[in-house]
């Protein structure tokens, strides 16, 4: 687990300068934990190999845009063991109790029309080719939702890291004709209680919740990866906010490096 504090000791560091450049130096300071365990990690036990210790997440969706060159670009510079997933949105759908695209299933690459999952492996590890070969039909389908899913228990990560403005969902529905909606985590109510929204589901159609905390968890024990939330606009979905904070990880809301963001914090 990687000490929170480590993440953002240079947080107030860096001088003014157009956002595109700001965000990806950001990026850069909130990752220097992460790079020091990527490039001191031990053998994976294949070859010479060192094991990636990092994935990241990067929503490709069009509201990250501005902000994706840069950011990419200073990742792949800066923290070449790093395994970066790009899919085109950040969404978590789970259709009855089973997280859509999920780890029970391998499900075939089926390109979207618009944006889509990135097939580039030439930076990936040997992990990570491995991870994208079997499931990027997964993470077509089911986007971090899959991608979390398939992940919380892949021990060859120390820590999964999302980059997102969180703009999508969590959409639950009971299976049926036609389907019934029965939770939804809008990005609009997330600063409500929880106890405001509204929840049919049964204890069952919550499991998928129960595990993911469960896994996550065991980061703890060094048996599972810490989840770390950046956001450029919205609350993370309350499911990634438990699991992050289970986990030892954190979430941090940056949104006034967006353009159309608040003032920079004094402090």
């Amino acid at each position: 687990m990687i000490p929170w504090s480590c993440l953002c000791s240079h947080y107030y560091l860096i001088p003014a300068m157009k956002t595109p450049k700001l965000f990806a130096i950001v990026v850069l300071t909130l990752l220097a934990a992460f790079a020091h365990a990527a490039k001191s990690g031990g053998g994976s036990g294949a070859g010479d190999e060192v094991a990636p210790r990092i994935a990241v997440y990067l929503d490709c969706s069009g509201s990250m845009v501005p902000y994706l060159e840069a950011v990419e670009a200073e990742v792949r510079k800066q923290f070449p063991n790093a395994d970066v997933f790009k899919v085109p949105a950040i969404r978590v759908w789970v259709d009855g109790s089973v997280v859509r695209g999920g780890v029970a299933t391998v499900l075939p690459h089926k390109p979207a029309a618009g944006p889509t999952v990135s097939l580039d492996t030439s930076r990936l590890s040997a992990t990570g080719k491995e991870i994208l070969a079997r499931y990027a039909g997964n993470f077509e389908v089911g986007s971090v939702g899959a991608w979390v899913d398939i992940l919380r228990t892949e021990k060859r990560y120390d820590a999964l890291v999302i980059f997102s403005d969180f703009n999508d969902q969590v959409l639950q529905v009971r299976l049926g004709r036609p389907p019934l909606r029965t939770y939804v985590d809008d990005a609009g109510q997330r600063s409500l209680p929880e106890t405001e929204i509204k929840d049919d589901r049964t204890v069952a159609e919550k499991a998928w919740e129960d595990v993911w905390v469960g896994s996550f968890d065991l980061a703890n024990a060094g048996k599972a990866p810490a989840l770390y939330l950046f956001s450029t606009r919205n609350p993370a979905s309350r499911i990634l906010q438990k699991s992050a904070d289970v986990s030892g990880g954190k979430f941090k809301l940056i949104d006034w490096l967006r353009p159309d963001g608040p003032p920079k914090p004094a402090n």
